[in-house]
């Protein structure tokens, strides 16, 4: 099989996994009955987080490890760190202010923060983005990372980020028709992006930034952040 079929196959499947698997009612009971109603309604989330990391990020860099493949052939590497930092900071300023005013509306409320407890301890704030961060380090590296660089030697540029954004449209759909239409443009970006400067750090930090600040954003104005 060749890395780009590999790919789309480990993607596919781990989306399968993972959405089967955070749609587990019982499951979800489990996490309530074990460490208590209102902790489970964090502990649920990091559990997604995590149970993301093994998928995207975990099990396929085994698989290509066991294959002979290196981080770096992959985008997981350090090289054109100033235009990493100006397009980061570029469009990190663009997505917080973007977030400022979309975080208020009752669409994002009514599906963040993800945690949808009354009171935020710090404890949860801090946790919650370490979950966060960790587990779009994982998704980047199985989207711009794994499946764009293995299509983009398989199938050349143009090929390549349509592949990658169609299949980044489609493991959107469960998260409504903004966040599905929106990943087409922040998409092709992205691939663009890290097609520019070899690497995968301009995606994961600028995802980062727009998913912690969404976060912030909804607390914020659901007023859930312990004083």
């Amino acid at each position: 099989m060749s890395k780009a079929s590999l790919s789309i196959t480990l993607l596919t499947l781990g989306f399968i996994a993972y959405q089967f698997v955070i749609s587990s009612e019982r499951l979800r009971a489990g996490f309530a009955r074990g460490v208590g109603q209102e902790r489970s309604l964090a502990w649920w989330v990091y559990f997604q987080r995590l149970w993301g990391l093994l998928l995207y990020g975990l099990v396929p860099l085994v698989i290509f490890s066991l294959m002979g493949n290196s981080l770096s052939d992959f985008g997981v590497k350090f090289q054109s760190g100033r235009e990493t930092l100006i397009w980061t900071a570029g469009l990190g300023a663009v997505v917080v202010l973007m977030n400022y005013f979309v975080g208020r509306t009752p669409s994002n409320l009514a599906m963040y923060p993800q945690i949808r407890m009354h009171r935020w301890p710090r404890s949860v704030v801090a946790a919650s983005a370490v979950t966060w961060v960790l587990y779009l380090l994982a998704y980047e590296f199985m989207f711009r990372g794994w499946l764009f660089f293995s299509c983009l030697d398989a199938m050349g540029p143009e090929l390549a980020i349509v592949v990658n954004v169609s299949l980044y449209a489609l493991v959107h759909v469960p998260k409504g028709f903004n966040e599905t239409v929106g990943a087409i443009p922040l998409g092709a970006l992205l691939c663009w992006l890290t097609m520019q400067t070899g690497t995968i750090w301009i995606a994961f930090l600028v995802h980062s930034i727009m998913a912690l600040s969404n976060e912030w954003f909804s607390m914020y104005y659901t007023r859930k952040v312990r004083a």
